[in-house]
Formats: C-alpha cells, sequence, structure tokens
C-alpha cells in the first residue's frame, strides 16, 4: 500500500470518527482501514488515535499530523491534475457545504448538467446552516452568505442578493402592513440567529452606505434558512429575507413585500476555500463551472 493511500484512510478515519465509516465510504474492508492506520503510525513511530469500542479519536499527535495530511493529499492531488486534459479524467470526491437555500434554490436545479459533463466527480453536499471547519471536516469548499470575519480561506464572489422585507397574507391581515419606521413598533420580527442568543432583535436597513437598525419585539428566533422561510410564509412576523427562491411566492402572491425603500444591505455570496496553489482539479472544475453557469443565469456576481 502506496503511502498516499494511508494517508487517505486516515484522513477520513479521523474525519468520521471511526474505522467503520471510513470503510463504508471508501468501499473497503474495515480491517483495510484499521491496517493502513496502524502502519502508518508504526512508520511515524507515534499513536494517531485513541480507540474504543464504538470510535476512534485523535491524539494530539494525531490533530497536528491531520491538517498536513489534507494539505498534502491536496498538493498531490493539484500535481495530478496538471497532466489531466479531459473533462471524463476529472474525478475524485468533492465536499461541499452550503446553506439549505442556496443548495434548493440554485445548486440543485442546475447540478445535473455538472455530473453529466464530469462523470467522475463524485459530489457530497451539506447543507445543515451550520458553520463547519473547513480544514477539520475535510470539505474541499464551502460557499457562503454574508459578510466574510477575517480568514486565511480563499474567497471568490459567486453571487449577490437583494434584501427583500417579507410578511405573508395572513400575517397582513391579521396586524396590517407596516408603512414607515415607526410603524415597526406594532409589528413582530422574526429573529435569525445561528446561535438562538438572547440578543435584541433588530429590523436592519440601510441609509446611504450606513447599516441602520431599529429594535424590535419577536417571539420566535430561528438557526435555519429553511425554518425562516417558513416562519414568515405562516404568518409568524416580518423577515429579511435574500431575493433567492422568493421571487415566485412574491409573484404568487404567497409572500408581500413591505417597506422597499427600507431594506438591508444587500448579501454577497462567496466560494470559499484553502488555497489556490493547493486546488484540487475537481474543485478548480467546479468552481469555475458555476461561476459561469451563474452568470449564464444572469445572477448578478
Amino acid at each position: 500500500m502506496d503511502r498516499f493511500d494511508m494517508l487517505t484512510r486516515f484522513v477520513e478515519t479521523a474525519r468520521l470518527g471511526s474505522f467503520s465509516a471510513a470503510a463504508a465510504l471508501l468501499g473497503l474492508p474495515k480491517s483495510s482501514i484499521s491496517q493502513a492506520v496502524t502502519n502508518l503510525e508504526k512508520q511515524l513511530g507515534t499513536r494517531l488515535f485513541n480507540r474504543s469500542t464504538r470510535s476512534v479519536s485523535l491524539t494530539s499527535d494525531g490533530e497536528t499530523f491531520l491538517p498536513q495530511s489534507i494539505a498534502l493529499l491536496s498538493e498531490w492531488d493539484a500535481l495530478q491534475s496538471q497532466f489531466i486534459t479531459s473533462a471524463d479524467s476529472v474525478s475524485g470526491e468533492l465536499r461541499i457545504d452550503m446553506p439549505s437555500r442556496f443548495a434548493t434554490n440554485i445548486l440543485l436545479p442546475i447540478l445535473g448538467e455538472f455530473i453529466s459533463t464530469y462523470p467522475k466527480i463524485t459530489l457530497r453536499v451539506s447543507s445543515v446552516d451550520r458553520k463547519v471547519d473547513l480544514i477539520k471536516e475535510g470539505f474541499d469548499c464551502v460557499i457562503r452568505v454574508g459578510a466574510l470575519a477575517g480568514s486565511s480561506l480563499v474567497a471568490r464572489r459567486l453571487l449577490t442578493y437583494p434584501i427583500y422585507n417579507c410578511v405573508s397574507p395572513d400575517y397582513a391581515t391579521k396586524w396590517g402592513v407596516p408603512q414607515s419606521l415607526e410603524d415597526l413598533a406594532n409589528h413582530k420580527l422574526i429573529d435569525y440567529s445561528h446561535t438562538l442568543s438572547h440578543k435584541t432583535p433588530e429590523f436592519e436597513f440601510m441609509k446611504g452606505e450606513e447599516l441602520q437598525t431599529v429594535e424590535m419585539q419577536s417571539l420566535l428566533s430561528v438557526n435555519s434558512t429553511q425554518a425562516y422561510f417558513a416562519a414568515c410564509a405562516s404568518g409568524l412576523g416580518i423577515a429579511q429575507i435574500p431575493s433567492v427562491g422568493v421571487e415566485s411566492e412574491l409573484k404568487e402572491g404567497k409572500l408581500i413585500r413591505v417597506l422597499p425603500e427600507f431594506e438591508a444591505q444587500a448579501m454577497p455570496v462567496n466560494l470559499l476555500y484553502p488555497s489556490r496553489r493547493q486546488m484540487p482539479l475537481r474543485l478548480k472544475v467546479f468552481s469555475e463551472w458555476l461561476v459561469d453557469k451563474l452568470r449564464e443565469n444572469k445572477k448578478p456576481c
């Protein structure tokens, strides 16, 4: 067994937390995974995993070795890609994380074309609306909506979403439609928070180049984009929703746009990945395809 096979089995075991899960993912016997890790530990002269009957966890040496292993495998992929010229030759697994509504409304409807063009690339799409650790969890790239915090990751702009203030017809019937910022004192805001924190909910809007806020009452906080949209459609309050995926609801009257002159700052959407220098070919062709496809569909980049 070559060293790259051993590294691959080590990385997948670390990511999934068990030999059995790594074996299932790679389509190999469990014994071949555990033996590869044991051989790697012997070569390195250190223990990489703490083992129990049901799971494994990284030792301190394993935690040090994991990011280096991922980087080495990425460099190997990049080196191989220099000698691959046809779409049929691009292969491997591509792990992507993104918000659920981006997956549902943007990526999945057009993904069939990519799969047809690159039939040897296996896609694993995560859309659980939580912040993932790209390196530790073994993702090739993530798609993020909103302003980016400081990061060593490379960012490529994909889209910019306008933000619409929306309510449902049921909500409008029960509470009326706000006509001014002062009217918001008599309305409820659906609060979106990754951490479901106890911060005071705020209605955001742009005044020139400055972000302004108005504190509002809220009886509901959610941490999922799907739940946020569903709560608005169910009449539970005002939501400030990215335009993607709500245009049809607005046209069909399932949602009503309110206070269009007081809308939040447009949200950027970026593709993030670790390094241009170590970019695997499967990631390169995916990112180029996605940007081209969004431009073709006249989405704003």
